[in-house]
């Protein structure tokens, strides 16, 4: 096809630079912004793919005219980049020879950062020793421990269940499932039979000697 705005080689820098631009964006040490940014590629790609996708479908009913506009290397990079497009890899025409542009799987896409607050949970000698109690905060259900002058946060969920754990007991910083008998390390979230089961864990922090406090991680 006749290449309108951009050749083929400065559509390839284009790609390049948008490249370098995501790993960039993926550095944004602010998360707001960050999720911010996230949201606008988001809603950009759902814009783009509903009519590539109509696009596509409407392309099935002329097999010839199909097979013209994928044939063109800047038409074929953009739907297999939304995963509309088979894409041949071990197709060795002329065309593709000339052309060469990143691999989807160089493309980078970035990671959803998760938005962490600190809460204020009181007194922390309120708390009795060796006692599960759950809590939940921006749909996240954890279980606050303590045990000794140590104080833990640990997910409320047997990895692999939607079941929480806050009924079952501690035994020496072991904390056991009461649905399936799953034993798990508090001060670590690792399964202490050497599986690779594992539940998240949240940074506690007691100020002033008094005040308990966690880090929630939350999307």
């Amino acid at each position: 096809m006749k290449e309108i705005y951009f050749s083929n080689t400065e559509y390839n820098d284009i790609l390049n630079q948008l490249n370098q631009l995501m790993q960039e964006a993926d550095q944004i040490a602010v998360a707001d912004h960050k999720v911010l940014l996230y949201q606008i590629l988001q809603l950009f790609d759902s814009i783009h793919r509903e009519p590539l996708a109509r696009i596509q479908e409407a392309l099935q009913k002329n097999p010839d005219l199909k097979r013209e506009i994928e044939s063109d290397a800047a038409v074929e990079k953009l739907m297999s980049l939304y995963d509309l497009l088979e894409v041949n890899v071990n197709s060795n025409s002329q065309d593709e020879k000339q052309v060469a542009f990143i691999p989807e799987d160089q493309v980078m896409m970035m990671q959803v950062p998760k938005k962490k607050d600190w809460l204020e949970l009181g007194d922390v000698s309120d708390f009795e020793q060796n006692k599960l109690y759950p809590k939940n905060y921006q749909k996240v259900n954890f279980i606050i421990s303590k045990i000794g002058t140590d104080v833990f946060a640990i997910q409320n969920q047997c990895d692999g269940s939607f079941l929480p754990i806050d009924q079952g007991k501690i035994e020496n910083h072991v904390l056991i499932c009461p649905w399936h008998g799953c034993q798990y390390d508090i001060r670590t979230g690792k399964a202490v039979d050497e599986s690779n089961k594992k539940i998240e864990i949240f940074p506690v922090e007691i100020e002033d000697g008094k005040l308990l406090k966690v880090e929630i991680a939350y999307e």
